[in-house]
């Protein structure tokens, strides 16, 4: 417990902690930043979550790469007073038993993600308001705010890389949203008044250098605006080896056609300044969502996220309801998108099939050009003022979404998949307690039916594994079989419930995830699933052995099952080794897939041809 001499007083120092940039933290004015790393990343943490209670399991992860552990968790403890001390007070780090740290401040306290995220917010209301001079000014001090890359000169652990490739996109995209309104409002000399800081930035932000170019080009500067595109160029294939994309050469060309500014009288309020929306159509792609049950805490970190951050994945296992939550997402934040929302599933359609449906619901009746490239340079065109959300779902790792996504900085991309995307903020879904599950089986079979036999419907949700796909699926059974008792249901279901009922399949689910396997992965997977006499949690060697493979191929393969939430990992067994657990109802799943493939290719097993016809988008 926090001794009585590190309780706040009547009068307060002031706190101030600073990590867009390097890490500083001072009390009273003076500097008080640790010096010891690991308390610099938990201080990091902390900061880059303020509000947010950070759980124990995060902080193992961040400083260790391991599961928490009570030895673990006691130094913890003492870097958290050690926090204290130097702030000067135990409210800093507020503790909720069991669960995690906070970061607590009050004001006058000071941490500067969350005053840079007010000043973007307001700098939005002017805007909406018809005011970017208002707008201009609160950009301005955002962007003076920013000191460099967010936690410059922090050693990273997995979850603050996360964090700072989070936050780096909110910094950028407020330098982005600050030049373009300087542009707007014709004023040049303001947007090449931030040339350093943009040279020094990813040349893949490219709005940042289109707008710099615009700025070269309306001062007159054609030539540096070509020496810039050039370097861009050379930067981005020398770095990536990737070519420019829409938003720079299409400012490259307005500025060799000497028209860099806005064209059109098209626009509404303050001369040169377009408004978030313009006179087009407005598609509605994402259907309702519907009753849902759970994940309550995920949907309101995610609305929130989504409102910082121009790209979110939303990612879980087969089956954890990843489609649902991200038409949740949708509904909740449908106000923030006044030109709309888009919705595509990768599972059904390829990206020029994609392209053209966005492209029909933008611009009804009006003709789509054949091929991907001419259909990206249209809706890139289209989408370059809009502020939308896209809806993608089951985005697998290769696909490479910059077809797909908007020209603008001010829409949203939002990502349901299986793998966590690198770089991208993201949330994850757990699966769900069987009282959230109870709760979904209800409200499809009704609450009365479930009230008259309430041990059966809790027996029968035990058996889902936590998947509210399973719930579904079962309450599907029981509710086109009225005449059949729950206690029979649970009777005849007491080993094997069913995966499948209708549009309902974990086994499709469990497809869409396995197509992240090579060829030899998803051959080993399928032997593992026919193989008798598993243990609960398995080790590399006894794959290795059951499978006869080598130990880094088996390593290899449950890492691999572990990133595309086909597995998990479980406790550590007696001698420390790391232990992975396949879940019966996914090796079930495998094993129906394989009862359903029409043809086997050469070798024992063959993966299943997913079903690729194409199925129309839905439409509002």
């Amino acid at each position: 417990m926090p001794s009585n001499h590190l309780t706040r007083n009547p009068s307060p120092m002031t706190i101030r902690i600073e990590i867009v940039g390097a890490l500083r933290g001072s009390l009273d004015g003076a500097a008080v930043t640790p010096s010891q790393p690991k308390l610099r990343r938990l201080l990091a943490l902390l900061a880059a979550n303020p509000g947010t209670v950070v759980r124990h399991e995060t902080i193992t992860e961040e400083l260790w790469s391991g599961p928490p552990s009570a030895q673990l968790a006691r130094i913890v403890q003492t870097y958290v007073s050690q926090l204290r001390k130097l702030f000067g007070t135990s409210d800093v780090c507020a503790h909720t038993p069991k669960v995690g740290y906070r970061l607590a401040l009050s004001p006058p306290d000071y941490l500067d993600t969350e005053h840079l995220l007010r000043l973007r917010d307001t700098a939005e209301a002017h805007l909406r308001a018809q005011d970017p001079r208002a707008a201009a000014d609160v950009l301005g001090a955002a962007v003076d705010l920013c000191r460099g890359e967010v936690l410059s000169d922090v050693s990273l652990g997995p979850v603050l890389r996360r964090e700072k490739a989070r936050l780096d996109l909110v910094r950028v995209g407020v330098l982005e949203r600050y030049l373009r309104v300087q542009l707007d409002l014709g004023h040049p000399e303001a947007v090449l008044a931030q040339v350093d800081r943009v040279v020094r930035e990813d040349p893949r932000h490219e709005q940042l250098y289109a707008s710099l170019l615009l700025g070269f080009a309306l001062a007159g500067q054609r030539a540096r605006a070509t020496d810039l595109f050039h370097e861009v160029r050379t930067r981005l294939a020398r770095e990536s080896g990737l070519e420019p994309g829409q938003a720079l050469r299409s400012a490259f060309e307005r500025a060799l056609r000497d028209e860099p500014g806005r064209s059109g009288p098209t626009a509404v309020g303050p001369p040169g300044v377009r408004p978030l929306r313009g006179t087009r159509q407005r598609p509605e792609q994402v259907l309702p969502a519907g009753p849902v049950f759970g994940h309550g805490p995920q949907l309101e970190f995610a609305v929130s996220e989504l409102r910082r951050s121009p790209v979110l994945a939303v990612v879980g296992a087969p089956g954890v309801g990843t489609s649902t939550f991200c038409a949740r997402v949708s509904d909740q934040a449908r106000g923030d998108y006044p030109d709309g929302r888009l919705l595509a599933d990768f599972a059904e359609h390829s990206p020029v099939e994609i392209l053209g449906s966005f492209l029909r619901a933008l611009r009804p009746g009006a003709p789509v050009p054949d091929g991907l490239s001419a259909r990206a340079r249209l809706y890139h065109r289209h989408t370059r003022d809009s502020r939308l959300l896209v809806v993608l779902d089951n985005v697998v790792e290769c696909t490479d979404l910059t077809a797909l996504t908007p020209a603008s900085p001010d829409s949203t991309v939002l990502l349901g998949c299986a793998a966590r995307p690198s770089g991208i903020p993201a949330v994850d879904l757990p699966r769900l307690p069987v009282e959230d599950l109870l709760a979904l089986f209800a409200s499809r079979v009704g609450q009365s039916r479930v009230d008259r036999e309430p041990s059966a419907a809790w027996s029968l949700m035990t058996r889902c594994g936590g998947l509210p796909l399973v719930a579904a699926v079962l309450a599907d059974l029981a509710r086109y079989r009225p005449h059949w008792s729950l206690g029979r249901l649970a009777q005849r279901l007491a080993t094997d419930p069913p995966l499948a009922a209708g549009k309902l399949d974990l086994p499709a689910a469990v497809a869409r995830s396995a197509a992240g396997l090579d060829r030899v992965q998803w051959s080993a997977l399928i032997r593992l699933a026919h193989r008798e006499g598993r243990p609960e949690a398995l080790s590399a060697d006894w794959v290795a052995r059951a499978l006869e493979l080598s130990v880094p191929a088996s390593t290899e393969l449950l890492d691999r099952l572990t990133a595309l939430r086909l597995a998990d990992p479980a406790p550590r067994g007696p001698r420390a080794d790391t232990r992975y657990r396949l879940d019966p109802l996914y090796l079930r799943a495998i094993r129906e897939l394989c009862a359903r493939s029409p043809r086997r290719a050469p070798g024992p097993w063959a993966p299943p041809t997913p079903d690729r016809r194409p199925r129309q988008v839905a439409s509002t």
